[in-house]
C-alpha cells in the first residue's frame, strides 16, 4: 500500500498547533496568578525582602512579628484603589510629628502693662489679628527662633511695651521675662531677648519662595487664650498685595489654615516642619471669622533676624 506523505505532514502540524496552544494557554494562566499575586502583596504593604522574609510597609519584618502583633489584622488587608489603612496611618504619624517638633517652640507674649477693652475694628474687614484680650491682660502668641533665647512676634503683640512675659509651655508653663530689641516697621514684626540664660528649643526656618498654592501648612498659636493650638489647612493663595493701615505688603501668603485673635505672632509651619511664614493678619467681614489668614513670608524678614540676634 502506497503511503500519503501529504496526510502526514497535515497530522504533524496538527499535533504541533494543539502543543503549541496548550503551552500558551499554561503560560497565559500562570501570568495571571503571578499578577494577581503581586497585586494583593502591594495592597496589603507585604514586600518581599532578599532574604525571603517580608516586610510591611512600615519597615517592620512580618514574619518575625506575626507572633507578637499589636495591630489589628484589618490593617493589611486590602482596601481597594482609594487608598489603605496603612497610607492614613503614615499621613496621621507624619503630621503628629511635625506638630511634635514645633510645639514645644511657640510662646504666649503677654503685656505687662494694664490694657483697655477696646473694640476691634476692622477696615473693610482686613485687619491685623489682634491679640486676645481677657479683662486686662493681652495675650499673643511667639515663636523662637534662636536657642539662645530670641522670639519672634508681632507689633501687634507687644504694642509700646518695651518689656513682656513670655511662657514656655514646654518647660512646665515656665514664664520669663523678655525685652523688646528690634522693631520692624516695614513687616510689623519684633524680636524680643528671654532674660534667661540655657538653650530653648528653636524652630527651623524655611524657605517660602518655594510654598506652592496647596501645600499643607500648619498655623499654632494661642486663639482666644487656648495655648499651643494647632489648626490645618493650605495655601490658598501667595505673593497675595495687601495694604494694612496703610503698609504695604507686597507678597502675603493667604491661607485658610484658621487664625483667629492671639494668633498673632504665631508660626505658619509647611509639611517638612519648617516655618514659612508669620501669621499677622485676617480678613473678617462683620468681624465674622472667614477663613482667610495671611502671614509674612519668613524671607522676607530674614535680613531682619539676622541683624538682630
Amino acid at each position: 500500500m502506497k503511503k500519503n506523505k501529504n496526510f502526514k505532514v497535515k497530522n504533524m502540524v496538527w499535533v504541533t498547533t494543539t502543543v503549541a496552544l496548550l503551552v500558551i494557554g499554561v503560560i497565559w494562566a500562570n501570568s495571571g496568578l503571578m499578577l494577581q499575586s503581586s497585586i494583593s502583596d502591594q495592597n496589603s504593604g507585604l514586600y518581599p525582602m532578599t532574604n525571603g522574609s517580608v516586610m510591611n510597609g512600615s519597615g517592620g519584618n512580618v514574619m518575625n512579628g506575626l507572633a507578637n502583633q499589636s495591630q489589628p489584622s484589618s490593617t493589611f488587608a486590602p482596601s481597594g484603589a482609594n487608598g489603605s489603612p496603612i497610607t492614613a496611618l503614615m499621613v496621621q504619624e507624619g503630621i503628629s510629628h511635625v506638630v511634635s517638633l514645633i510645639k514645644p517652640s511657640v510662646v504666649g507674649v503677654f503685656r505687662t502693662t494694664a490694657q483697655s477693652q477696646e473694640k476691634l475694628a476692622y477696615n473693610g474687614g482686613l485687619s491685623y489679628i489682634p491679640s486676645f484680650k481677657s479683662g486686662s491682660k493681652s495675650e499673643g502668641s511667639g515663636v523662637i527662633i534662636d536657642p539662645r533665647g530670641y522670639v519672634l512676634t508681632t507689633f501687634q503683640t507687644v504694642g509700646s511695651d518695651t518689656v513682656v512675659n513670655v511662657k514656655l509651655f514646654s518647660a512646665k508653663d515656665q514664664s520669663y521675662q523678655a525685652d523688646v530689641v528690634a522693631v520692624d516697621k516695614a513687616t510689623d514684626l519684633v524680636v524680643l531677648k528671654l532674660r534667661a540664660q540655657g538653650k530653648f528649643p528653636a524652630v527651623v526656618l524655611g524657605n517660602s519662595n518655594l510654598v506652592e498654592v496647596g501645600d499643607i501648612v500648619f498655623a499654632i498659636g494661642s486663639p482666644f487664650g487656648f495655648s499651643q493650638t494647632v489648626t490645618m489647612g493650605i495655601v490658598s493663595s501667595h505673593n497675595r498685595s495687601l495694604t494694612i493701615n496703610g503698609i504695604r505688603y507686597p507678597d502675603m501668603i493667604q491661607t485658610d489654615a484658621a487664625i483667629n485673635q492671639g494668633n498673632d505672632g504665631g508660626p505658619l509651619v509647611n509639611i517638612k516642619g519648617e516655618v514659612v511664614g508669620i501669621n499677622m493678619a485676617t480678613f473678617m467681614p462683620d468681624n465674622q471669622y472667614s477663613g482667610i489668614g495671611f502671614a509674612i513670608p519668613i524671607n522676607d524678614i530674614l535680613r531682619f533676624i539676622n541683624s538682630n540676634i
